[in-house]
């Protein structure tokens, strides 16, 4: 897969997921905020009830007790004038299932006078004393009952008072602070209601909640009733761990006195939310997949309709950079307009680029054949008129019969066999020019080319000095006769800059584009700027009559024609530089310019 490609099916898969994993994550918390505080509304709704319920018990429990400790009520009566089997039947009979479980009457010792639920222990003392001597708030109070069956947690209210001709004392505390000791009429009621297992039941379904539970003091154990549907675990039973309340809404009230005090929690479960959650999680999770499939099998499509064309319009671009101006894009069966309108624009631009590059090569060839034709008319001209001159030099003496004539003859004769032979030497010079074979490359060590031109031309040169720089490989792929040639016309040019005195300097390193350079630099008074840009042009000369015009033009098609770069720079002490840039590898020879 095209990188292309790539990134436009994971682009596509990104922004489903974000967009998913983004309404998922929004969605979960509205929903869980919303259960969240409905839990909590249920929890304050209950915990209102439970209160309810216990001021109602106590309000009840504690109408009991008046009656225990009126002085002038039935009790004070029992008592005072009845035997133990009248004051058990008293007890017995203001009991009530559910409402009034348990009717006992103290003596400020912790001695039973009497005991409804457990008329056995008449006489016995009292354990719960300690409890009794504490003064009772608004609420009702735990409290571990004795039973027959064993000690059974309960709600009570206690109050003490005094039968006969003494006041009523407020509670069992104040008899203690007062010193009071036990004395004919000084009794402590207690009345109460059972929490056993039933009664825990029946308090959950009127609060309607899941759980309902004991937790008393120091030893624990939490006595639950939960909802019959509900599965806990052991761990969760204990109302007060971490995992009940990880898995249960808790609220509790605390009865009683102790660290921790004896507490009736309430609690709601938790699980609807994390199964509301593990849902949403699921369809998420769902929706996501199919989601991302789909963007999947968009992302194909699209890279089907759009990325291929592209990459053809990549290709195709390649080869009209490579010199393919016949290059075109096949129209694309592509369902996108734009993607056809491009690639109709591509071509249309192409067509137009091979049109401009044939009227531009056209042009060229014109130029250059009319740069041509002024070099070559100005060269001509150049040994023609001292031709002329001698010509006219030998009617002129001629026509005098002049008696040194054969001297004249002599000496004209040989300016003209001169001039002729610089036109020779120019005929050869644009033959050569004009008819460059093709090249023929192969592998060569260009380091050793340079140095056996370099030897050739500075052998006995005793004025010149030689710097070779040479970092690394040298390895290059051309026509052996034509780069000779190349470096050659620079050596020479370099030397004859210089007038054969000075430095020349040679550089040859790999080139940052993976190409081969070479640098060849003299200490010579250097190329002004006003005439670099002509200076491959074909007849332009800086030398004046000593040079033909056509060295560096030839120069500059050979290395064109291997694929390389010839340029003109600055040396570093102010001189003049020749860089060319030639491929490690070969290439097709390109068709010569005229």
């Amino acid at each position: 897969m095209t990188p292309l490609r790539f990134w436009i099916i994971g682009a596509l898969l990104l922004v489903v997921l974000l967009a998913v994993g983004g309404s998922t994550v929004i969605s979960m918390r509205e929903v869980s905020g919303r259960l969240e505080a409905d839990l909590a509304a249920d929890g304050e709704r209950a915990m209102a009830s439970l209160r309810a319920e216990l001021e109602q018990a106590a309000s009840g429990l504690d109408s009991e007790l008046e009656r225990i400790v009126d002085p002038r009520g039935a009790p004070a009566r029992t008592f005072l004038s009845g035997g133990a089997a009248a004051r058990y039947l008293w007890a017995a009979g203001r009991l009530e299932p559910g409402r009034v479980d348990l009717v006992k009457v103290l003596d400020p010792d912790a001695t039973i006078l009497t005991s409804g639920h457990w008329p056995a222990t008449l006489g016995a003392r009292d354990g719960g004393i300690v409890t009794y001597q504490r003064d009772l708030g608004s609420l009702v109070a735990v409290v571990d009952e004795p039973t027959p069956a064993g000690s059974s947690p309960s709600l009570q209210r206690w109050a003490a008072g005094r039968w006969g001709s003494v006041e009523v004392v407020a509670g069992v505390g104040h008899l203690v602070e007062e010193g009071l000791h036990r004395r004919e009429g000084v009794v402590v009621g207690v009345v109460g209601r059972f929490l056993d297992a039933d009664a825990l039941e029946r308090m959950r379904a009127r609060l309607g909640v899941d759980v309902f539970g004991l937790c008393r003091g120091d030893d624990g154990a939490c006595l639950v009733a939960r909802r019959s549907d509900l599965e806990l675990d052991e761990a969760a039973l204990d109302l007060r761990s971490p995992t009940a309340m990880e898995r249960l809404s808790l609220r509790s009230i605390e009865l009683g006195h102790g660290a921790p005090a004896p507490a009736l929690v309430v609690g709601f479960d938790r699980a609807p939310i994390e199964a509301v959650r593990a849902g949403i999680r699921r369809r998420a999770i769902g929706v996501g997949s199919a989601s991302a499939l789909l963007a999947l099998l968009v992302g194909l499509f699209l890279a089907r309709g759009i990325v291929r064309p592209v990459e053809a319009l990549a290709g195709t671009a390649g080869q009209l950079a490579d010199g393919d101006l016949a290059a075109r894009v096949p129209i694309p069966e592509s369902r996108v307009a734009e993607v056809q309108d491009l690639v109709g624009a591509f071509n249309s631009m192409a067509e137009d680029i091979e049109a401009s590059q044939l009227r531009l090569v056209q042009a060229e060839r014109v130029a250059a054949w009319r740069e041509i034709a002024r070099g070559l008319a100005h060269e001509l001209k150049n040994p023609l008129t001292p031709i002329l001159g001698a010509m006219d030099v030998l009617r002129k003496a001629r026509k005098l019969d002049r008696p040194d004539f054969d001297e004249i003859l002599h000496e004209q004769a040989s300016a003209v066999v001169d001039e002729v032979m610089r036109l020779k030497q120019l005929s050869d010079s644009f033959a050569q020019f004009a008819r460059l074979p093709d090249p023929v490359p192969e592998e060569l060590d260009l380091g050793s080319l340079v140095d056996g031109v370099v030897a050739l031309y500075t052998t006995g040169d005793e004025g010149v000095q030689v710097v070779r720089d040479f970092a690394g490989p040298s390895r290059a792929v051309a026509d052996r006769a034509q780069l000779q040639t190349v470096v050659t016309n620079l050596v020479k040019n370099a030397l004859e800059a210089m007038d054969h005195e000075g430095t020349l300097t040679l550089r040859l390193a790999p080139a940052s584009d993976g190409r081969v350079e070479l640098r060849v630099e003299d200490s010579g008074p250097g190329i002004p700027a006003e005439v670099r840009d002509r200076l491959f042009t074909p007849y332009f000369t800086t030398k004046g009559s000593r040079g033909t015009g056509l060295g560096l033009a030839m120069a500059h098609r050979i290395v064109l024609e291997h694929g390389g770069t010839i340029e003109v720079d600055e040396a570093a002490g102010g001189g003049a530089a020749f860089v060319i840039r030639l491929p490690v590898e070969g290439r097709a020879a390109a068709p010569p310019t005229p």
